[in-house]
């Protein structure tokens, strides 16, 4: 049986006002969710706490101006961290995939970080492989973006690199911030076709995201 690694955080301080959509009811409201549809239940769900990412993590990724501490709270080290104890409990075998419920995200962020961007500051998702390539010595890793918005920050740090594969499904960049994401963009000179652009009319069905997922994504992975 498929077992998935669940962490929960809501990063208190990290909302921006109460009345902000960046703030904690958000991850509250979808963990009571969690609760009440009984999902914690289940045997193949396994709880893991965060831990904090640590500087040299984001290092590997990112050039913040001035330093990593102007671009950074607690908050940023635990989200980071998050991603990192379930990629180490998914190469330990205890797990067959994570899912990572917390503030603030990520992929915004591009490699030069110097400000919040789409309320992105460090990019987890980057961090994460930056890690497992560091820590496993991972050869090839795909990234999937499924969010409303484009992950210009993830396409920025990995559009040189022939061994990540970035896919970004996302509402078209003429109708939505941060206004990027087109199918021209696939890859720097030696990562061509390392880098795929799925941009979707607004008000695209969970029937459409289903289609692209099974006729373009999951032939590529």
């Amino acid at each position: 049986m498929s077992k998935t690694g669940l962490i929960f955080f809501p990063a208190f301080d990290w909302a921006i006002t109460p009345t902000h959509p960046e703030r904690e009811e958000r991850l509250l409201y979808t963990r009571d969710q969690i609760f009440e549809e009984g999902i914690l239940d289940h045997s193949e769900i396994v709880e893991y706490t965060p831990r904090l990412a640590e500087e040299k993590d984001i290092q590997r990724v990112h050039f913040c101006v001035p330093d990593v501490k102007a671009q950074t709270t607690t908050a940023h080290f635990i989200s980071a961290g998050s991603a990192l104890k379930l990629g180490d409990a998914l190469m330990a075998g205890e797990i067959d995939n994570g899912f990572s419920l917390v503030r603030p995200p990520g992929h915004h962020a591009m490699r030069v970080a110097h400000g919040n961007r789409g309320f992105c500051n460090i990019n987890n998702e980057a961090i994460l492989v930056e890690y497992l390539r560091k820590k496993y010595n991972l050869r090839k890793i795909a990234i999937v973006d499924t969010d409303v918005h484009h992950g210009d920050g993830t396409q920025d740090i990995f559009y040189h690199d022939p061994d990540v594969l970035f896919i970004s499904m996302h509402q078209d960049g003429r109708t939505l911030y941060p206004g990027t994401g087109f199918v021209d963009e696939l890859g720097g000179p030696g990562a061509y076709l390392k880098n795929i652009n799925i941009p979707l009319p607004p008000s695209t069905t969970d029937e459409g995201f289903l289609k692209v997922w099974r006729e373009i994504i999951a032939p590529l992975l």
